[in-house]
């Protein structure tokens, strides 16, 4: 009887471990699940098909299963994964957050369970990770690199994964109770055809929630402190003026404690190992680039606060983009159930700069969260200071319904002027059913707000309504070639602040899935006529005829080493409404796993060109532009990783005519002819990388580029320009870079 009820006891003990998720043995990252306390994990085996959007059970020999511990060391995840002998594995070797088609597996955790902010944690087959975050309820970034391990084993039957996720990766608001609630994702991708399956079954590109959705659970949490110096040495010989500089700093993370962090960088290099795309941009909206600058990506999420224009409120690369940066520090953290966010930094010279931002984000229960976010920019040197406040909130009254708003107000003082104004928005996104969504979204931004100081903001002087509806067909008929149908319209209505009505948009999109993992996007999105208040840059407003955009594009699944893609696409750049046309060609050639190669070409031809010169001065031209890029990944071995990115741009304009901008809003050719020109754009980088270890690197990058422009009263030949571009050389260096952490 003693001995059955010790029996008794013991299960029951084991059951209460099992429900909990909780481990205390340490896990051996090795990709077998050999350890006696994967037994005690929760387990998730009811995957659904998303993408396509199918919410059917995965086909037969592709079942997935994943488990979850919580541990002292961190969050364990493992995934045991079928593939049938007849399903094609895809295991490429590739870089960090190279996205490319593969067998993979993806983790995703919010820490806090109220659907900020969540961390996504990617491992193929070939063993290769990316890891990200996702703000705004489906807004993901792979800026983001963090320490944490995987390892994967592979069998005839399939394959299986191991992670762990140290406490340390995230700030934590509430981490002083013995249990956390948490939020997760379990999803999978299989590479031949593109499918993916998750639990629970949500998708990312289903409208506005996604983070929302994930299951919640309550697991153990532990405290963990830690302390990280790297230390970084860089050398840049310059071939043009023959010239070498050496810089170095050190970059600092502490966190004693899960509910506080600090990041701290003192005469940082700030050299972009990455290399951005190239870009000719003649529009009046700045070209947005991301930034991967590893201060400035680590535990960045906080102060991810977005419009609906995909403007931010903090742009990183706004620091440092003039002048370097002397000392930057970012602190993170929790109050009991206030999370808080410190960002300062300090650029060098009389004419740099000093940032500062401020962020708070408050749960009220489960249903509501509000926020918010305070900026300072100041630049003495030409006695400006701009100041930017924002007060955001996020209302999930129901499983299918979730409102988002946002007030913003922005105060620009500058030698003895102040400029004051406001704006704000709400969105509602309702999921009635699996099958329909739809979404309400206004905006109001007015004509002096501006936040660009830190910022990156597409343009003030809006009021804007949107309405969108969403709906899946699924194909149930297995003879049909189909898998599912997506559907979603648009409808755009817009005007600025003083009432002028901007071109009234309807977006129309249709997506179509098929059962061999290819894909086929018509769009088409005419528009109305209306008021162009942007173009001429504060000149006039100019008169647009109705007019249309419309693409095609079609993606392939994987066949043999090759996958494939192609668009045609139709838009109007000119005074009529005749569109330009764009043919984009890319592939992927992936002749062994540790080599892969990506190929594009897009040209476009277009007879009727308008851009802005000066004032209410205009050109008006016939354009060729050509796009080529070459981007090759070798990984030799492990920790190896040497690749090549290169990149073509170039424009050629003739039969040029001038026009100027009227009082009544109408262009008026003026006569006279303009010359030829062409623009030429080339950019290449030959970079080798080698892991020293976790979040520590050696680089070494030859890069070369440069652009040219001319006036030419003969054309140019495309091979002509191509040579012309090969003998560029405006950059022509090469860095050397170590960064090792203690």
């Amino acid at each position: 009887m003693n001995n059955r009820s010790a029996l008794r006891r013991t299960q029951l003990a084991l059951a209460l471990m099992s429900l909990a998720g909780s481990a205390h043995a340490a896990i051996a990252v090795d990709g077998k699940l050999d350890e006696p306390e994967w037994a005690q994990a929760r387990r998730y085996t009811d995957f659904k098909t998303t993408q396509p959007w199918r919410l059917t059970a995965p086909e037969a020999g592709l079942g997935t299963q994943a488990r979850l511990l919580s541990t002292p060391e961190g969050i364990a995840v493992a995934f045991v994964l079928e593939q049938a002998p007849g399903v094609q594995r895809i295991k490429p070797r590739l870089e960090r957050d190279q996205v490319r088609n593969a067998d993979r597996v993806i983790f995703n955790i919010d820490f806090d369970g109220d659907g900020r902010t969540a961390y996504a944690f990617t491992v193929s087959l070939s063993g290769s990770v990316q890891d990200g975050v996702l703000t705004n309820e489906n807004q993901f970034s792979t800026d983001w690199d963090t320490d944490w391990s995987s390892a994967v084993s592979e069998s005839e039957a399939g394959w299986q994964v191991e992670m762990l996720i140290p406490w340390s990766v995230a700030p934590m608001r509430g981490a002083d109770t013995a249990n956390r609630n948490v939020a997760v994702y379990f999803g999978r991708v299989v590479g031949s055809t593109g499918e993916r399956q998750a639990f629970p079954a949500v998708a990312q590109d289903r409208g506005g929630r996604f983070v929302s959705d994930f299951d919640a659970l309550e697991i153990p949490q532990y405290r963990s402190a830690l302390l990280h110096v790297w230390p970084y040495a860089t050398a840049l010989h310059d071939f043009i003026d023959d010239r070498t500089r050496y810089k170095a700093g050190v970059d600092v993370f502490w966190k004693p404690s899960p509910n506080f962090q600090l990041s701290g960088t003192i005469n940082p290099d700030f050299g972009q190992i990455e290399a951005d795309d190239l870009v000719i941009n003649f529009d009046a909206v700045e070209t947005f680039f991301s930034d991967k600058r590893p201060f400035f990506t680590e535990n960045q999420g906080i102060f991810d606060l977005r419009t609906p224009d995909s403007g931010r409120l903090i742009h990183t690369r706004r620091i440092g983009a003039g002048n370097d940066i002397n000392a930057a520090l970012k602190l993170n953290g929790g109050l009991g159930t206030l999370g808080y966010g410190l960002l300062a930094a300090s650029e060098d010279g009389d004419d740099g700069r000093d940032f500062y931002a401020a962020r708070l984000q408050l749960p009220l229960g489960e249903a509501l969260n509000i926020g918010w976010l305070g900026t300072d920019t100041e630049r003495a040197a030409i006695d400006r200071r701009a100041q930017v406040q924002a007060v955001d909130l996020r209302w999930k009254p129901s499983n299918t319904l979730i409102v988002s708003a946002q007030a913003l107000a922005s105060a620009i003082g500058q030698q003895g002027v102040d400029t004051r104004d406001s704006g704000g928005w709400v969105r509602t996104f309702w999921t009635p059913t699996d099958r329909w969504s739809f979404e309400v979204e206004a905006t109001h931004f007015g004509a002096q707000l501006n936040f660009n100081d830190l910022g990156y903001q597409r343009r003030p002087s809006l009021n804007e309504l949107e309405v969108t509806a969403d709906f899946n067909q699924r194909i149930a008929a297995e003879q049909s070639r189909l898998r599912n149908i997506r559907w979603v319209a648009e409808v755009q209505a817009r005007s600025n602040d003083s009432g002028d009505r901007l071109p009234t948009w309807l977006l129309l999109t249709n997506l179509y899935n098929f059962r061999s993992g290819n894909q086929l996007t018509l769009f088409a999105a005419p528009r109305s006529a209306g008021w162009d208040d942007r173009i001429s840059r504060g000149n006039g407003l100019y008169r647009v005829s109705g007019r249309y955009d419309a693409e095609a594009e079609f993606t392939s699944a994987r066949y043999g080493d090759w996958t494939f893609a192609a668009g045609l696409g139709l838009a109007p750049v000119g005074l009529s409404a005749t569109p330009s046309r764009t043919l984009s060609l890319s592939a992927s050639w992936y002749p062994s796993e540790t080599f892969n190669a990506e190929f594009e070409l897009a040209p476009e031809w277009s007879d009727d060109w308008l851009i802005w010169h000066e004032g209410r001065d205009f050109g008006r031209y016939a354009r060729r532009l050509d796009y080529a890029g070459v981007n090759l990944g070798w990984f030799p071995a492990a920790k190896h990783e040497l690749r090549l990115k290169s990149q073509w741009l170039a424009i050629r304009a003739r039969d040029g005519r001038a026009y100027r901008l009227q009082p009544a809003g109408d262009m008026q050719a003026t006569g006279a002819a303009l010359p030829n020109f062409d623009i030429n754009e080339l950019g290449l980088q030959l970079r080798y990388r080698y892991l020293l270890g976790p979040q520590s690197d050696l680089f070494l990058a030859y890069s070369r580029g440069g652009a040219g422009e001319h006036e030419r009263e003969g054309g140019i030949g495309t091979d002509e320009l191509l040579e012309e571009a090969l003998r560029l050389r405006d950059s022509d260096q090469f860095l050397a870079k170590v960064r090792y952490r203690f």
